[in-house]
């Protein structure tokens, strides 16, 4: 009896090592996989962002050639013998409001271009909307499209990554001027909305205006490598499905009836 308890001892021990062992190899697993997706979200919002940089480029030297004209203008004011003090701090004000307005478009930056894994918490989507387009609204401005929104001032805060749900938008509005294109000028408006849905879940829709899609399309929009693009890799879409697929949520496109299309996802948010 001694030798099969001890027996049975060691059958458990070795059991117990297996399944330690096999669970820190599941661990790792979930770590790689962690990292591939934070490799691959981000180097996909560095391409988007390389699609907007010319115009993001310039929206900052705007404010950089305005502080150094007002300084240079300062400076002169200075050196007159009587200087004229309201003057010079009305420049001052002026100087300061060109800083923050440059420093606020490389904070977005910043946060766009930082990796970073899935990082759950509650967000203001109107905010984030509102960011993203402050970023596009010069490339906007270059490509002649209005850009309006309807945000849902009661929208309840979502459960979500503020970044990778950034990247998706992001990734919806540039698609939506770029079917543009070809639109007349008058007619490019591209549109932002959010709502609240029946079920615990929100909703942000990009309207544009633009040659929308085939019917047989349809169902390969959001798969990996197929664009109707003359240029890109076909690989945004299927990353905004992949990172709304994450987050428990819905992404689809329709058609609409006046000409353009609808993108939309929706996002889980915890009712009060």
């Amino acid at each position: 009896m001694q030798h099969l308890a001890s027996a049975l001892l060691v059958v458990q021990t070795i059991l117990i090592i297996a399944l330690l062992v096999q669970n820190r190899r599941h661990s790792r697993a979930r770590a790689d996989t962690q990292r591939q997706y934070a490799e691959i979200t981000h180097a996909a919002r560095l391409a988007l962002i390389g699609e907007i940089t010319a115009s993001v480029a310039h929206e900052v030297t705007q404010p950089l050639s305005a502080i150094l004209s007002n300084v240079e203008t300062a400076d002169l004011l200075l050196r007159n013998p009587h200087p004229n003090v309201p003057m010079v701090l009305e420049i001052l004000s002026d100087v300061r409001a060109d800083d923050l307005r440059a420093d606020n478009i490389v904070r977005r930056l910043r946060t766009l271009l930082r990796k970073r894994e899935l990082q759950v918490e509650e967000v203001d989507v109107n905010a984030l909307a509102s960011s993203v387009l402050a970023l596009v609204l010069p490339d906007a401005v270059r490509r002649n499209v209005l850009v309006r929104t309807s945000l849902d001032p009661e929208l309840p805060r979502a459960s979500a990554d503020p970044v990778h749900v950034q990247q998706v938008l992001l990734n919806l509005v540039i698609n939506g001027m770029d079917s543009m294109k070809d639109t007349p000028p008058e007619r490019r408006v591209l549109e932002v909305r959010t709502e609240r849905c029946a079920d615990a879940s929100l909703v942000v829709m990009v309207l544009d205006k633009g040659h929308g899609f085939e019917s047989s399309q349809k169902d390969k929009l959001f798969d990996s490598f197929y664009t109707t693009k003359t240029e890109g890799l076909g690989l945004g879409l299927s990353i905004a499905r992949s990172i709304v697929k994450m987050h428990g949520g819905a992404i689809w496109a329709e058609n609409r009836r006046d000409g353009g299309a609808c993108f939309a996802f929706t996002l889980p948010f915890k009712s009060p």
